[in-house]
């Protein structure tokens, strides 16, 4: 099964990157100054730094937080890989959607707003490529993995626009990806 290859944090820094996440979330990742930050944390400098030593290392603790977050999210009580995975995955992407308000990929805005930053560009990319790795193994088929992923963040994209057609559309296609798969096997 799929495991995560993520950066492992104490305790402390879950706390703080767990509310700088909430700060980035809220007010972008251009606005907040460092003491914004720690403000909005509610830890003194000397313990905002002695975690997070930089601005840009405040940003990638939110990122890995939020990783290490999302992808729990996502493969709690799950199917085994198949359809039904799949289909709980766009379920599962509805909600999340619906708690974020369709907000654009936490992801890509903080690569947005830091487009220098050859760290956080790295952080993104391995946040979805293990993303993409995921969908392989959750639909059963490595094949499938580029298009739900496709699916996945095209939902992430226009939630806020179309809402829950987004993520029904996204369920449809998989259906369609799958009953093609077993009609070709099957012929």
């Amino acid at each position: 099964m799929y495991t995560c290859k993520c950066v492992m944090m104490n305790d402390a820094q879950k706390q703080i990157a767990a509310g700088l996440e909430q700060v980035f979330w809220s007010r972008g990742f251009a606005d907040p100054s460092v003491p914004d930050l720690r403000a909005g944390v509610g830890v003194s400098m000397r313990t905002l730094y002695r975690h997070f030593p930089s601005r840009e290392a405040m940003i990638l603790g939110a990122l890995e937080y939020r990783h290490q977050r999302y992808l729990k999210y996502v493969r709690e009580g799950v199917s085994e890989p198949g359809l039904e995975a799949a289909v709980q995955l766009f379920d599962k992407l509805g909600g999340w959607m619906r708690v974020t308000q369709g907000k654009e990929c936490f992801f890509r805005q903080a690569l947005a707003a830091n487009p220098d930053s050859t760290d956080i560009k790295d952080t993104v990319n391995r946040h979805k490529g293990e993303l993409l790795e995921f969908m392989g193994i959750l639909s059963g088929h490595d094949q499938f993995a580029s298009t739900l992923y496709l699916l996945h963040e095209g939902v992430t994209a226009c939630y806020a626009e179309m809402g829950e057609k987004a993520v029904e559309d996204a369920k449809r296609q998989a259906r369609l990806m799958f009953r093609e798969a077993s009609e070709k096997q099957f012929s």
